[in-house]
């Protein structure tokens, strides 16, 4: 399409006339608006000057919001905005005024009205402003409506008072608060109100106690007590006289408990009150009470410790813990404890099992302190221990193989050394009288070595390595054989001597069984016991008396072989190893 130089021409010409009358309305609208703007200076001009700074103000604010043109007095300008700020801020604190009264809070009320009174202070001695404040007070009715809340919120904070004590119920006491929230004014002044409320919550805080303290726990008294002091001193309210008060009352409910020796009622009246220290004064005379009573418990404890009561003691130490940490105390107890009965090693480990034939020492396996016992029910040997380095050692064998109704355990520093003796368990055998179980500990480890077990009708120990046995089972039946014990074990050695039974000693030649057999004041035609009597036992010693070790025994009617007598004692041949039993007394 093809656009003529003419058409052009006839677009710019009606671009150009639609332009001139947009320019041309807009004159008008201007002109217009300049008018309207110009009236409204001007009335609010003259209700400045008939002193309606209300009517003035308003006129001006929407003056203001014409923009076209800059008139009037640049002074009266000046002071006309100054209302305007004045009377949106205040605007601004009715509205949150009343949004805190509909909601009843009653700091959010405080705010406003502080707010409203700073304005009031500042406007005083401002000519026009301080006009213009009262006049829009007035008009917006600010000061009524605080008035009506305030009046109402003090009425009800008293009956909510009285109501209380005579319910006596104090979960609500949100008048408190309230009461310290209404301005002086509605008291007749600052003085008036402080000793108002002095008087009332005195007499308000000194009833409501004497009705706790007579009904409630003494953990419930002193926690609601506690409650108020805290608001008192939030609010700035003096409350010395009920922390006296409060004083009182726990200092004669914690002397009761120590008189009755009640220590349970005591630890949970001292947490209670502890808990409250924040609002206690430093020198709380209740606090100090409490710490010399603790004081004196610990003494009693080690007291306990000193005369032996363990039990005593640490249960003591484990209620006082809630008071204070006990912890190194108690430890130090169990230490002293184990000290002194170191079965508690087992005890505390295995505090459901039954002990039997327990020994306990010191100084062994590389241990400070060990004890150890059989479990007849559960067949087994329980080893526990205290090592150099203070830490516990717990360690158990099964004895499926031997008796435990007879068994009985001993140490042996032969076999082995002092430090690290062999237990000796010996017990009723299957096949032989006896059996005998070597058990080597080593702690070190973690472990407990089995030495030996051999059943034999008697048992002794030569040296550290060697050991006679009678009538072993297996090797060494019907003899006295010596064994070594080694790395794998007891290993036969060698035949020491034949066991001898009773038919074959009376099978023997006499004339052959007297020569070197017995003393030579004896008959060789009777026997060893006094005719007449039965066979019995008679004891084997290590030396010619009674007072050396008993080392085994003999049948009156066995074989022997006297080397010597002394003093009323024969030398003998016993198991392989020299013995000595009693001479037998002629028959009177």
């Amino acid at each position: 399409m093809i656009i003529s130089s003419y058409q052009k021409s006839l677009w710019v010409r009606n671009a150009l006339l639609v332009l001139c009358s947009l320019a041309f309305l807009a004159v008008l609208a201007k002109a217009g608006l300049s008018y309207q703007k110009v009236t409204l200076y001007e009335k609010a001009h003259a209700s400045y000057s008939a002193h309606d700074l209300i009517k003035a103000e308003e006129l001006f604010a929407k003056a203001a919001d014409i923009t076209v043109i800059s008139y009037g007095d640049e002074q009266w300008n000046s002071l006309m905005q100054e209302l305007t700020a004045t009377r949106q801020e205040m605007e601004s604190i009715q509205l949150q005024a009343r949004s805190a009264i509909s909601q009843n809070q009653d700091a959010q009320v405080l705010e406003t009205y502080e707010r409203y009174q700073a304005m009031r202070q500042k406007y005083t001695q401002q000519g026009e402003q301080a006009a213009f404040f009262q006049q829009l007070s007035s008009h917006l009715g600010m000061e009524k409506e605080w008035a009506e809340y305030y009046t109402a919120a003090l009425q009800e904070a008293k009956d909510q008072s009285k109501a209380n004590l005579a319910q006596e119920s104090y979960q609500n006491e949100t008048f408190i608060r309230t009461l310290v929230t209404i301005p002086d004014e509605y008291f007749g002044g600052g003085q008036q109100k402080q000793s108002e409320l002095a008087a009332l919550f005195q007499h308000y805080e000194k009833t409501k106690l004497r009705s706790l303290t007579s009904s409630a726990p003494f953990e419930d008294v002193v926690a609601r007590t506690a409650k108020s002091l805290r608001i008192y001193r939030e609010i700035g309210m003096n409350a010395d006289w009920l922390i006296s008060q409060l004083e009182k009352y726990a200092q004669g409910e914690i002397n009761l408990s120590i008189r009755q020796k009640d220590l349970t009622a005591f630890i949970s009246q001292s947490i209670a009150y502890r808990k409250i220290e924040d609002v206690l004064p430093r020198d709380s005379s209740v606090l100090a009470a409490i710490t010399r009573h603790l004081e004196s418990r610990v003494k009693q404890a080690e007291q306990y410790i000193q005369s032996r009561q363990f039990t005593k003691a640490t249960r003591l130490y484990q209620e006082l813990n809630a008071l204070m940490d006990t912890t190194s105390l108690i430890a130090t107890a169990e230490e002293r404890w184990l000290d002194y009965d170191p079965t508690r090693l087992l005890n505390v480990k295995y505090p459901d099992k039954k002990f039997r034939s327990v020994f306990t020492g010191t100084d062994r396996w590389g241990t400070k302190l060990y004890a150890f016992g059989l479990e007849e029910s559960e067949q087994r040997l329980y080893f526990a221990a205290k090592k150099e380095d203070d830490s516990l050692t717990y360690l158990e064998l099964g004895l499926d193989d031997v008796d435990m109704k007879s068994a009985k355990i001993s140490l042996s520093d032969l076999l082995g050394n002092k430090e690290a003796p062999l237990i000796i368990i010996e017990a009723s055998g299957k096949e032989r009288p006896f059996s005998y179980t070597g058990l080597l500990p080593v702690p070190s480890e973690n472990v407990i070595h089995k030495r030996f077990a051999i059943e034999a009708d008697e048992f002794s120990i030569e040296d550290s390595t060697h050991i006679i046995v009678k009538n072993a089972r297996g090797k060494g039946e019907q003899e006295f054989a010596l064994f070594q014990l080694d790395d794998t074990g007891l290993v036969y050695d060698r035949k020491v001597a034949d066991t001898v039974t009773s038919s074959e000693e009376e099978a023997t030649d006499p004339e052959q069984s007297n020569q070197g057999e017995y003393p030579s004041d004896l008959p060789p035609d009777i026997p060893y016991e006094q005719s007449g009597q039965k066979p019995h036992k008679i004891a084997v010693y290590a030396g010619p008396g009674e007072e050396y070790d008993r080392i085994g025994q003999i049948s009156s009617n066995s074989s022997i072989q006297v080397v010597t007598d002394l003093n009323g004692w024969y030398q003998i041949i016993f198991a392989g190893k020299e013995g000595w039993i009693r001479a037998p007394q002629p028959a009177p």
